[in-house]
């Protein structure tokens, strides 16, 4: 599956997405980033590749790995082995 991401060019060269990403779609590209890194166990910049093919979201790696440092799941909250 093949998806469309309208991006534009800027001073520097790089090319950045065309408009800025609404908070409803940053929730999303957290959670999605998340659960491809932590649950599906893959690497960044494959996860990066993951979110460009399929959902059609272009996020450089920094920007993944920031959002994974700021979001944190109910399931990672908790330890796996608690300390009793």
């Amino acid at each position: 599956m093949t998806t469309d991401t309208k991006v534009r060019q800027g001073r520097d060269g790089r090319f950045y997405p065309a408009r800025a990403l609404t908070t409803q779609e940053r929730g999303r590209a957290r959670m999605l980033a998340h659960r491809l890194v932590h649950d599906r166990r893959l690497s960044i910049r494959v996860a990066q590749m993951v979110l460009t093919e399929s959902y059609g979201l272009r996020r450089s790696v920094g920007s993944i790995a920031a959002d994974l440092a700021d979001y944190e799941c109910a399931t990672c909250a908790e330890p796996e082995y608690p300390n009793t």
